[in-house]
């Protein structure tokens, strides 16, 4: 007989995590994963030399709970760490802009004018807002003036989530920002604080990746001892049995059928939306009405001495107001230099999004073409390109758009009436691997309190304080 628990459907970062968490407490976990491979949209390939990722291609982290993860599974011996020293840029008036990282290099940049400088000088003064539901741009723009939500934010919104600052949610895609404000009633107050209190800054973070690619974290996590992951396995129906979970699917062709105390659904918003209409119409209903942003990730190799730019930064990003068809562009070989071969460089742009989602549906050919024209002037570029590799992804990124908490706060009230079913995916509480890997911490430590509640201390689990 199956010592199964937990299952989990979907098999990326959201769920392997999980079931990560899940088996450093003893706990049996099953994965199903649709396609062939498990680590969802995180996939690393080796080609011609180059070293490129199908998304994500690092992680920014600045919690412990990641930092142990990577230590315990040996990842630690493997992990590349970008060089903090190197620049950050923006696209300024059509040209690369260094954005400062000190409060000093700030006031001096020319980025901004004088009276948006005395702006960010009276940041302190400003009072505390009364709105929860905040977009972004209304945010930055009250704390840090107009000119800072063109110039910085807009980018970091439009380039690293694909989304609109004038729709985003505040608290739900800047929680970091919107916490600092309502703790301390200022952005700059809270960063001082922290300082003094030798507590990690609201701006630094540790960022890397793996000497093999972001699917050496996925691999690690898929042969975890006490994880079974099914690959090629979809669902294709749930049922509620009261203490346990009935799911039926399909196996490498073969239907098949699992009951578990304990369900994990990792799956797009919209999938386990589908799932679940038959059990909750209401939850199916706020699930599936969770908007996704097209994305496309262009990889590009050229001859190093075809760059005039010194490319000493981790690349830069591009606000709307500049009318360009990239939303950022990373350095990947600046950053980590075994990413293309000797004597070449490796470019990755990030394309489509909100502002650009008809990119798309344009060929491999219309997309280099158009990325080279966009990075000559701003790079210096001769000659074309050696290496292209298009990937595209259709449901990119889920859109914190409108009242966003509001959705999340009902979708969780709804699962609190469905003992035993949890949700965990990066339409909730955050995109990043970073958060995904958290979240499949809080997760996990929610089913194994339940499990113990159920009486199942002697199916060999370890006690919660074990893993704290």
């Amino acid at each position: 007989m199956s010592h199964t628990e937990v299952l989990i459907i979907g098999g990326g970062i959201s769920g392997l995590s999980t079931a990560w968490w899940l088996a450093q407490q003893g706990i049996e976990v099953e994965v199903w994963e649709a396609d062939a491979h498990p680590g969802g949209k995180i996939r690393t390939s080796h080609e011609d030399g180059y070293v490129t990722e199908r998304a994500a291609g690092l992680l920014v982290n600045f919690r412990p709970e990641i930092d142990r993860l990577i230590q315990q599974t040996g990842l630690i011996n493997n992990q590349k760490r970008r060089d903090e020293k190197l620049n950050r840029y923006i696209v300024h008036q059509g040209k690369l802009t260094q954005v400062p990282m000190l409060l000093p290099a700030l006031l001096s940049s020319p980025l901004w004018s004088l009276p948006a400088k005395l702006r960010l000088i009276a940041e302190p003064f400003i009072p505390r807002g009364s709105d929860e539901s905040e977009t972004v741009s209304e945010f930055v723009r009250r704390r840090l003036g107009q000119e800072v939500l063109d110039t910085a934010m807009d980018p970091f919104i439009s380039g690293t989530l694909a989304s609109d600052p004038d729709l985003a949610e505040a608290q739900s895609v800047l929680p970091r920002l919107t916490a600092l404000e309502n703790r301390y009633g200022s952005l700059t107050a809270g960063m001082l604080v922290n300082r003094v209190l030798k507590r990690r800054r609201a701006n630094t973070a540790d960022t890397f990746s793996f000497q093999g690619g972001m699917s050496e974290l996925v691999d690690a996590l898929a042969h975890t001892p006490g994880v079974t992951v099914r690959c090629g396995a979809r669902a294709t129906g749930i049922i509620n049995h009261g203490s346990q979970w009935q799911v039926e699917g399909v196996v490498n062709g073969t239907p098949n059928s699992i009951k578990v105390p304990q369900l994990v659904m990792s799956t797009p918003a919209d999938a386990s939306g589908k799932l679940l209409d038959p059990i909750d119409s209401h939850l199916g209903e706020l699930l599936c009405g969770i908007e996704y942003s097209p994305v496309a990730v262009l990889h590009l190799g050229l001859k190093s001495g075809n760059i005039k730019h010194p490319l000493d930064g981790t690349g830069f990003l591009v606000s709307k107001q500049n009318h360009l068809p990239v939303n950022g562009n990373l350095w990947m070989s600046s950053m980590f230099p075994e990413r293309a071969p000797q004597g070449h460089t490796l470019l990755t742009s990030y394309l489509g999004g909100v502002h650009h989602p008809e990119q798309l549906h344009q060929s491999d050919e219309q997309l280099s073409d158009t990325v080279l024209e966009c990075l000559w002037p701003l790079l210096g570029i001769r000659g074309s390109a050696e290496y292209v590799r298009v990937e595209r992804h259709h449901q990119g990124l889920p859109l914190y758009h409108g009242r966003y908490r509001d959705r999340i706060n009902a979708i969780e009230n709804r699962l609190s009436r469905l003992s035993g079913l949890h949700l965990n995916a990066n339409y909730m509480h955050g995109v990043s691997v970073r958060e995904r890997i958290f979240q499949g911490r809080q997760v996990a430590d929610k089913i194994a309190k339940a499990l113990v509640a159920c009486g199942n201390e002697s199916r060999g689990q370890l006690p919660l304080a074990a893993v704290r």
